[in-house]
């Protein structure tokens, strides 16, 4: 893969990224909680992959995505452990979301995660922002 084709692919997972987040807010809008919190998912899944494009990584699973992200970013110092840690909580809160029978979810709660979300998805985008202007 050529720099140019990465920079693009990380381009796109970030708008990917952004176009969850903004379903999420529209979603709690509209009191959707559940839908919204597998939303707030995949804004963070999608920066955490365009994260990894970065270093020329593709994970082949959600789960792999969450190790890669904590070995590749966490470890390394460029993200910090709470990202790493709101990854797996928000990763599980998700397949709660979609399948739990018994998960309930409360407005104020799903706006803190938007908020932890939205730094989750501010401090992906300034790690790879270089990336991106080819720095």
């Amino acid at each position: 893969m050529t720099d140019a084709n990465k920079r693009a692919n990380v381009a796109s997972e970030l708008a990917r990224a952004d176009e969850s987040m903004r379903a999420a807010r529209v979603l709690v809008d509209a009191a959707l909680l559940h839908d919204a919190e597998s939303r707030l998912y995949y804004a963070i899944y999608h920066a955490a992959v365009a994260l990894l494009l970065t270093e020329g990584l593709e994970p082949r699973s959600h789960a792999g995505t969450a190790s890669m992200l904590g070995l590749h970013f966490v470890k390394t110092g460029r993200m910090d452990p709470e990202d790493a840690r709101l990854f797996a909580r928000i990763q599980k809160y998700r397949l709660e979301a979609d399948y739990g029978r018994d998960f309930v979810l409360t407005e104020a709660a799903l706006r803190e995660d938007l908020a932890s979300c939205q730094t989750f998805l501010d401090r992906a985008r300034g790690t790879i922002g270089g990336f991106l202007r080819g720095a």
